[in-house]
């Protein structure tokens, strides 16, 4: 403590804005692991409240998918003597179009049997309305909405207000205002009640509910009531506790949190990076005075532990600024984490306010904490371990012995070796990740090697460029690689990693695009929402007629798609007339015979899965799956699998006969519509629209419209390939200003010897930008090469463990040209105040230096 306070201090507060760039490290791996987390925690969290506030006191709910189920199931449920109360409860999301008030979550209940499990405080006098629920029953046009809701938008009770329902936009009265407490503040207080029978018909549900809400007698254990309601309803019923419904959102949005969990790891890998060349630099400028420390008796214990005292402290404070950061990080990415769950998945959630758990606040610390002590670790090693006449002696510091060049190479080799094992002998995912992990160490422990190897092989290039000062510039690499090393490695890894995005980004919008051009491929999409993945709202089977009477159409294809359970997990079913849509459509097949498939499947006598559900849940053709339906269990054998990105999470298509005779469920999600030869598309739609729009809740997109729906969907998701590359920019600058910083340091003399021959201060600058710019260019040519290789292992990993994707490899070459100019144009940018600084230092203090 007494040698922090008498030596560290002084230091920090001189070489102040040199002790900012060391906390920098942590406060920028830590920064990104706090909001990355925190925005993907809030997003999970909002939907869980939603959920748990929706309930109410329910214990149990039963729901058959996304599906509905009819309504006489109500009556089998209220049949059970453990029962105390069965509520049938319609939820679904309706963008209200009122400028930035976002969805209003609609709740349609039977007020006779829901208010014992739901409380609902309403404001003043509305009271008498709402405690008479049969006044509320009697006018079929009655809402509740929440204060929060009615207060934002100036409304008041007995106030209409128009949704546009399935039956075209329709008055309803308000008849009550919810107090903002339980219910009323779930999805961020946009929440409105409304009669069950009402709800079925606004968002086009027919004789349908879409769940059960139960509760259990007391002094019943629940899970008693779920296994006889499971026996009487049959296997097509889920019946579980509402927290359920969570793990399923966890498990739909698994690829997300894979993402972010990568993402974060590499930020603080690199940040430890940062902190270990800080502490390499503060070590090397300090090398006299730990000479003086070791002669006046000093130990090696004692300067090591002043060294890993200053890492812990700096630790500590990065770490608090980088929490902080990181919450701000988050407020800006959950809105936008949440909207693009919100269209991949169909998932109603809405972020009111962005917190971190403590618990994830004490991981960061430790976190930060730790990968300072490791950063710093090595220095205060050989600080400690230094002798003092060699620390009096310039550059020393800087060399590494054939020892430790051989055992790096040894140990690198050997984690190569160890990777190979595990990517040719090992299946499971463990050992996938595994050598992930030893590949990057294998190339962080070769970096320093392979930069001295690089900066030897530019030598004659930068000799070629500028004789004089490209040959200095490239020699003083090649003296010091420990120098350079932390900085090349650093930025090696953050250009790997954004590679990596940038490679997955462009395979999966190469094969999307093939897949809309082969599968996705109507003309028009007729669909009751604004957005094609929002199934809330469904048409009538009988509109298919009327939309192929329109003049133009030459054919409407139905689609009904819901997420079913198979194998026990969640995955998108699409039911469609097989044989019809196959007949314009050309899938890739991965596996089987596309007319057998066609023909058996058309028949009812199978299911064909997308490649990324075979993946994902292992199924394979030939394989009998169960699908429980309201209808009964069903045992389908797969008949082939397709290529098909309708979902994240795997799809699957049976024939719409089929579904419509076990689910009980003729209603429509989209109309895939095609054209006659020489029809206009735009004249089309505008007829659809007019004639049959205009008494119903419809939107009409064109496939041009739709492609760039998917398209920018696509894109929001890769979005991290961006955040990562403004992160290797800032690594870049970081890194280069702290290595030119230190080479000054140690060439202060010999640019000083310079200047005192006739050195102009021209050629000085030019050395020290040519030395930046050659290392940016070997941190890009080694973070592009392992780009190379982080790209194999993230495609696989897409397959393996996020949407079980199978992509074709293909190298970013368009993205990693674009880095050159950027990432050296920064190396120059980053040498500009060195070099100005090392001209005009005092050429007596240069000479006197040493």
């Amino acid at each position: 403590m007494i040698l922090l306070r008498l030596l560290t201090l002084p230091y920090a507060r001189k070489h102040l804005l040199r002790t900012l760039l060391t906390l920098t490290g942590i406060v920028l791996g830590v920064a990104v692991f706090v909001g990355m987390h925190t925005a993907n925690q809030n997003v999970t969290q909002a939907f869980r409240r939603t959920v748990d506030r929706i309930a109410g006191t329910a214990q149990l709910q039963i729901s058959a998918g996304e599906t509905g189920f009819p309504e006489d199931v109500l009556e089998k449920v209220q049949a059970n003597p453990n029962v105390s109360a069965a509520a049938p409860v319609i939820e679904a999301v309706l963008d209200t179009g009122v400028s930035g008030q976002g969805s209003l979550l609609i709740l349609g209940v039977d007020m006779l049997g829901d208010r014992s499990l739901r409380e609902y405080e309403v404001e003043g006098s509305n009271e008498d309305a709402i405690d008479d629920p049969l006044v509320f029953l009697a006018q079929p046009d009655s809402i509740m909405l929440s204060e929060t809701y009615a207060t934002r938008n100036n409304i008041n009770r007995n106030t209409a207000i128009t949704l546009n329902t399935m039956q075209g936009p329709k008055q309803f009265k308000v008849r009550g205002i919810m107090k903002t407490s339980g219910l009323a503040s779930a999805f961020g207080g946009n929440v409105a009640v409304m009669d069950i029978y009402a709800a079925q018909l606004v968002f086009g549900k027919g004789r349908t509910f879409d769940r059960i809400d139960v509760g259990v007698k007391a002094g019943i254990e629940p899970d008693t009531t779920r296994k006889e309601l499971e026996s009487a309803l049959g296997p097509g019923y889920q019946v579980e506790a509402p927290s359920t419904r969570a793990g399923h959102f966890d498990l739909i949005t698994k690829g997300l949190a894979t993402t972010i969990n990568i993402s974060s790891l590499f930020a603080l890998l690199i940040g430890v990076f940062i902190i270990y060349n800080s502490f390499s630099i503060a070590i090397t400028q300090r090398r006299a005075e730990i000479g003086i420390l070791r002669a006046i008796g000093a130990s090696e214990r004692q300067v090591l532990w002043l060294f890993v005292g200053e890492s812990a402290v700096a630790g500590v404070i990065g770490s608090a600024i980088g929490i902080a950061m990181g919450l701000l990080l988050a407020r800006g990415v959950a809105p936008v984490l949440s909207e693009m769950v919100r269209q991949l998945y169909s998932s109603h959630q809405v972020v009111d306010d962005v917190v971190a758990s403590p618990e994830l606040i004490a991981i960061a610390m430790a976190i930060g904490v730790a990968a300072s002590l490791v950063g710093g670790f090595l220095p205060a090693r050989n600080a400690a371990r230094v002798d003092p006449v060699k620390a009096l002696q310039k550059g020393r510091y800087q060399i590494m012995s054939e020892g430790e060049n051989r055992a790096r190479s040894i140990a690198a080799v050997t984690l190569i070796a160890i990777a190979a094992a595990c990517l040719w002998l090992g299946t499971s995912n463990n050992m996938f990740y595994a050598g992930y992990a030893t590949v990057i160490a294998s190339l962080v422990l070769l970096s320093p090697a392979l930069a001295q190897f690089l900066a030897k092989a530019i030598r004659p290039l930068w000799k070629l460029l500028r004789p004089v000062e490209g040959v200095l510039a490239a020699d003083s690499l090649i003296q010091a690689p420990r120098r350079t090393s932390a900085t090349v490695s650093a930025l090696m890894l953050s250009l790997a990693l954004a590679v990596g995005f940038s490679g997955i980004a462009g395979a999966i919008h190469s094969s999307v695009l093939t897949w809309m051009d082969t599968t996705l491929n109507p003309d028009l999409f007729i669909t009751p929402t604004q957005t094609i993945t929002n199934r809330d709202f469904r048409f009538p089977a009988e509109l298919e007629q009327q939309i192929a009477a329109i003049p133009g159409v030459a054919e409407a294809q139905p689609v009904r798609s819901s997420r079913m359970m198979i194998k026990g997990v969640p995955a998108l079913g699409i039911a469609v007339p097989i044989a019809a849509v196959n007949r314009r459509i050309k899938p890739a097949v991965v596996e089987g015979n596309l007319e057998e498939m066609i023909r058996l499947g058309s028949e009812g006598k199978g299911i064909i899965i997308s490649d990324s559900l075979a993946n994902i849940r292992n199924i394979h053709k030939g394989e009998v799956v169960e699908l429980d339906s309201p209808g009964g269990r069903i045992s389908l054998p797969v008949l082939g699998t397709t290529v098909d990105f309708s979902d994240q999470q795997g799809s699957f298509l049976i024939e719409k006969t089929l579904y419509e005779k076990y689910w009980q469920d003729t209603s429509v999600n989209v109309f895939r519509v095609y054209l006659k030869p020489g029809a206009s598309t735009e004249a089309v739609k505008e007829n659809i629209l007019a004639q049959l729009g205009r008494n119903r809740r419809m939107f009409v997109f064109t496939n041009a419209s739709l492609r760039e729906f998917i398209l920018t969907a696509t894109a929001q998701w890769f979005g991290l390939t961006y955040v990562q590359l403004a992160v290797a920019l800032l690594v870049a600058v970081l890194g280069i200003v702290n290595t030119l910083t230190v080479s000054i340091s140690d060439r202060r003399r010999e640019l000083g010897i310079l200047q005192a021959v006739g050195g102009l201060r021209g050629q000085v600058r030019r050395t020290i930008w040519l030395e930046a710019v050659a290392i940016g260019l070997i941190g890009l040519i080694l973070g592009l090469a392992m780009g190379a290789v982080t790209l194999y292992y993230n495609v696989d990993m897409l397959r393996r463990d996020m949407a079980g994707l199978r992509l074709e490899y293909q190298y970013p070459f368009t993205f990693a040209i674009a880095l050159f100019p950027v990432i050296l144009g920064c190396a120059f940018l980053a040498s500009i105040w060195p070099a100005e600084t090392a001209v005009r230092r005092s050429l007596v203090e240069s000479l006197e230096y040493e």
